[in-house]
């Protein structure tokens, strides 16, 4: 029986990260054991820095140990501290676990496609296809880091040539953080085409809306994916 089990396993626009489990029957790990347990009880409470401190603490009985590396750079993950959350999981991508490998190079995947670094979001997706090539999600993910690449390619010449240094940035009103709020629910149930729609809808009621086109241009792009994907 395998000792790690997903947990909203998803894509980007509702990133969630695979998330270890142990499985330790030994006397020597008990107490390895209750530290990461109990991390990854802070965890799902959504308290990552508690979570994290548990996690560390795991790791000082056993540096080595690829549950609690995992599931640290899992913690980072939600943090924000993308560089650092991938230090943790490319420690654990030569594991001979190849399928816990291909989780952690899917991981190393979102992080850099989080920091909008995607040709680097590219290659970790296409390592983790190496190990575990029927994976879906991390298909859907590298088909929309392509996506997202190429998008920015075509925008870069007419961005430098349309650039206003004295634009301000609009402000989204009260009604369209609302409204965004409601899309993120909705993309978090994979109801990216009714995200999208409402997103669209809302801009002809509220011009401010457009204060949220990148995260509509993602939506976009993934509904894109989606129906290419149902189409074949």
């Amino acid at each position: 029986m395998s000792n790690y089990q997903r947990y909203n396993f998803a894509v980007l626009l509702g990133t969630g990260l695979s998330f270890l489990l142990l499985g330790f029957g030994s006397t020597r790990a008990q107490g390895i054991r209750s530290k990461v347990n109990k991390g990854n009880q802070f965890y799902q409470k959504k308290k990552y820095e508690q979570a994290l401190s548990q996690y560390k603490d795991a790791l000082l009985d056993d540096p080595l140990n690829e549950v609690a590396l995992f599931n640290q750079a899992d913690a980072l993950y939600k943090m924000k501290k993308y560089d650092q959350a991938i230090e943790n999981y490319q420690k654990v991508v030569g594991s001979k676990d190849l399928k816990l490998s291909a989780k952690a190079f899917y991981n190393i995947g979102n992080a850099y496609f989080k920091q909008n670094k995607l040709q680097e979001s590219i290659k970790a997706y296409k390592k983790a296809l190496e190990l575990n090539p029927g994976d879906y999600e991390t298909k859907f993910n590298l088909e929309l880091a392509r996506a997202r690449l190429k998008e920015l390619s075509k925008k870069q010449p007419r961005n430098r040539k349309n650039q206003n240094k004295n634009q301000k940035p609009i402000k989204p009103s009260e009604w369209a953080k609302k409204l965004k709020e409601q899309a993120e629910q909705l993309v978090a149930r994979k109801k990216y085409k009714d995200a999208y729609n409402l997103m669209m809808d809302g801009m002809k009621k509220d011009n401010t809306v457009r204060a949220f086109e990148s995260f509509i241009r993602r939506i976009k792009d993934v509904v894109d994916i989606v129906e290419a994907h149902d189409a074949v």
